[in-house]
């Protein structure tokens, strides 16, 4: 396999992983949202939506296998950063209000997804480390 036909195989990996996969586990989990309005369920599917597409137009646009690597686990550290950020908003709602609002704890499962499918994608040596480096204390 020449390093064309690796990009290309890795680019339909990500295709799958973010693109056919994902929108089901979404469907399933925003279905379990019963007491939201239509309107909330299809704003957090935008919100995740937008964060996936914008990941895959990204790593769909590099064309050799190592800086494919390099994006995949660049964009692994955002989302998981992201998932972060959100997870930190529903422990601090939680804390004030006794329970965070429930578009954030969607869109913080909806993102989750994107990590777990992501995470495949990359070595489990790959992932410890970026998951070791991500729970640094930061100085």
């Amino acid at each position: 396999m020449d390093a064309d036909d690796s990009v290309e195989a890795l680019h339909d990996r990500i295709e799958e992983a973010l693109r056919e996969d994902i929108e089901d586990q979404w469907d399933e989990v925003l279905d379990e949202w019963t007491e939201a309005a239509p309107s909330e369920r299809k704003a957090v599917r935008a919100y995740v939506s937008g964060l996936r597409n914008r990941m895959l137009g990204a790593l769909l646009d590099i064309d050799t296998e190592a800086e494919l690597e390099r994006g995949l686990a660049t964009q692994y550290i955002e989302v998981k950063c992201h998932w972060t950020m959100l997870n930190t908003q529903i422990q601090h709602q939680t804390a004030r209000s006794g329970a965070p609002e429930d578009d954030l704890i969607y869109r913080a499962t909806c993102v989750s997804l994107i990590i777990q499918n992501l995470e495949p994608l990359l070595s489990q040596d790959r992932v410890d480390d970026l998951t070791a480096f991500l729970a640094e204390p930061l100085q």
